[in-house]
């Protein structure tokens, strides 16, 4: 299913917020180990947050991203990230479920 994206301000979409128009909000992790927000409205619209000067808002951490998004008066999020960053070797299976063993 494709959605409608819109570009908007963060003035913008801490009005949505307090407006209560938003659903979720995604951190999302691309290809090149940098991290975005995303907003998805009643309406099934996506927003993404982009620059004073054109193009997406991009963070280098997940912290950072984070952070703005709590300053926006959002508290739970979904995260979705690559399987392992740049410059970094995912862990081996037998490794993998010992970490994942708390959360099944």
């Amino acid at each position: 299913m494709h959605r409608e994206t819109r570009s908007v301000s963060e003035s913008v979409l801490g009005d949505l917020i307090a407006a209560g128009a938003i659903l979720s909000v995604f951190i999302l992790e691309d290809d090149e180990g940098h991290f975005h927000i995303l907003a998805r409205s009643v309406k099934q619209v996506d927003h993404r947050l982009m620059k004073k000067r054109g193009g997406y808002r991009q963070f280098k951490t997940i912290d950072a991203a984070a952070k703005l998004v709590r300053q926006l008066g959002i508290s739970r999020i979904q995260l979705h990230m690559n399987a392992f960053a740049p410059g970094t070797e995912p862990l081996p299976p037998d490794r993998m479920s010992g970490k994942l063993a708390g959360f099944t």
